[in-house]
């Protein structure tokens, strides 16, 4: 990064300093403002994605966006994706099909181990909704801002800013710099972290264009095709309905080999060509908005925290768009994050928590990266004996260390399972059930708030008042639920949550503010003395103090 021209003496102090201002970069922005957390994120650009890029959010990441509140407003710029959507192979949209995906976008989209249904609403379209919410809980986002030198020291990082546009610069002193600056991580590079993986999978030009097509999609229940004709070899077709905020967009993929052709090859004409064979409709009016062009890559950084610096989104690792996961990797990585920066800055937490990040995270994403390069593979080679569970990669999968207390023999358990299959293990993601609350219906996961939460047995008694004096002792907010029970706060509709946990109903699970259990107490009814003393340590650990 370059020596700033002009260095002014106006500086400012800010628990996290954000670096990058794309999907991950304001997923974290939130989620710390909705921990109460100040920031300050900077992003180069004057402004939120101006293409539709990546599509698709889990029931997972919308589980998260309902923890903060954003869910329906996402719902009302994208319904959610219809049962029975599929994810055909075609000659063209009007063309053959010869083979149909639909199995994987409903378990995508619509997961009964969630209380959420996916969306298929696009990058530039849900930008604005999550710079709103961050802005509505305290975030200051500054765009058309950069980053131009940072240092550590021992009690924090010194990081030069810079208006674009301008030559006089700003000082921030921050105690965490989050690095959200994408696949090319000028932060990731100048830290001298390396990358692991497989580069290079294939090179890919976009067509980013409007056209009157999304009828014919509906009428395929397709929420995209993968293409293949005499024109194009491999490509797809992804639709972007519109909203208020723009007209319905489309986006065609095609393959090249760089080392015959540039971008420059793809003049307008050419891709008005290209565009009408995918469609399969030889004189389609076509609004040619954009021409791109990406490497499709599977690399994870060789850490993903270096000292008072840690990496999320693409920054930290990037993986093939096969399974429209990656948005929804990066995300998880914030939300993971901004708990612990949380409990750090917050003093409830030592720094050595953020070690943790690293821990829990780095294997996850190679995981990932390994599973949906082995999809990219199938989908595009036509690969036989090749299987991908999309809802264990991203719902599924168990943190083998970090934040939580291990139970003995969880080391035999694998990294990820269909989320049904776990029964309450430190380190996996709590368990939807539904419960009913004054008359209403809820989700355990509703229960999940900025605050760790005890779920209670029906038999638990002693637990609820355990809770509160290890708020007292350990001085940290904590929300405490008896489920089921005489006593019980709330109703256990289905009779299900001491064998979805795997405890008996005198037993208590912690929940982490990020949804994943972090202790357990799987026996019996136990005293208070003792349900006290058991819960002061396992906190004590989950929070490394």
């Amino acid at each position: 990064m370059n020596t700033p021209l002009h260095h002014s003496d106006d500086s400012e102090f800010t628990p996290v300093l954000i670096v990058g201002g794309g999907l991950v970069g304001l997923s974290a922005s939130l989620f710390l403002s909705w921990q109460g957390i100040p920031s300050i994120l900077i992003e180069r650009h004057p402004g939120t994605a101006i293409h539709p890029r990546a599509m698709g959010m889990s029931p997972r990441t919308m589980e998260m966006f309902r923890a903060v509140g954003i869910e329906e407003d996402i719902r009302k710029i994208e319904p959610p994706v219809p049962q029975g959507s599929n994810v055909p192979l075609v000659e063209s949209l009007m063309g053959q099909e010869f083979d149909c995906l639909q199995e994987d976008i409903d378990s995508l989209f619509s997961d009964p181990n969630s209380a959420a249904r996916g969306s298929a609403i696009a990058q530039d379209v849900l930008e604005p909704v999550l710079r709103a919410r961050a802005e509505q809980l305290g975030g200051d986002l500054r765009f058309r801002t950069e980053l131009v030198a940072f240092e550590e020291d021992e009690e924090g990082i010194t990081a030069t800013i810079r208006e674009r546009g301008s030559e006089s610069t700003k000082t921030v002193r921050t105690r965490f710099l989050v690095a959200a600056d994408g696949s090319k991580s000028a932060i990731r590079k100048q830290l001298g972290i390396g990358q692991h993986g497989t580069a290079s999978m294939g090179h890919f030009v976009s067509m980013i264009f409007e056209a009157d097509l999304m009828k014919v999609f509906h009428e395929r229940h397709a929420i995209m095709c993968f293409l293949s004709n005499d024109t194009i070899a491999v490509g797809s077709f992804v639709p972007y309905p519109g909203s208020v905020a723009r007209p319905d967009l489309f986006r065609v993929d095609v393959g090249y080999d760089p080392d015959e052709e540039k971008l420059a090859d793809y003049p307008e004409e050419r891709c008005l060509q290209l565009i009408r064979a995918a469609a399969g409709i030889p004189d389609l009016k076509v609004g040619l908005k954009a021409v791109l062009n990406w490497e499709m890559n599977a690399l994870v950084a060789d850490r993903f925290q270096q000292g008072r610096v840690l990496l999320v989104g693409d920054a930290a690792r990037t993986q093939p768009p096969s399974g429209g996961l990656g948005g929804n990797t990066g995300i998880a990585e914030a939300h993971n994050l901004a708990w612990k920066l949380a409990a750090v800055v917050r003093g409830e937490a030592g720094e050595a928590l953020l070690a943790t990040y690293d821990a829990e995270r780095r294997p996850v994403a190679d995981y990932t990266a390994e599973q949906m390069a082995l999809l990219s593979q199938q989908r595009q080679e036509g690969s036989a004996g090749i299987t991908v569970d999309i809802v264990a990669v991203n719902t599924g999968y168990r943190y083998g260390e970090g934040a939580f207390a291990r139970e003995e023999g969880d080391e035999h358990l694998p990294l990820a399972l269909t989320p049904k299959q776990w029964r309450g293990q430190p380190g996996t993601r709590a368990a939807h059930l539904t419960l009913e609350q004054g008359g209403k219906q809820i989700s355990t996961l509703d229960l999940i708030g900025p605050r760790f939460v005890l779920l209670i047995g029906p038999d638990g008694r002693h637990w609820k008042e355990a809770a509160q004096e290890a708020k007292d002792v350990l001085h940290l907010s904590l929300d405490s639920y008896q489920i089921g029970g005489e006593e019980g706060d709330l109703v256990d509709v289905e009779n299900r949550f001491c064998d979805a946990y795997g405890i008996a109903p005198g037993g208590a699970v912690l929940v982490r503010p990020d949804g994943f259990i972090g202790w357990r107490s799987q026996g019996a009814e136990v005293g208070k003395q003792e349900a006290k003393q058991a819960l002061v340590q396992a906190l004590s650990t989950v929070l490394f103090r």
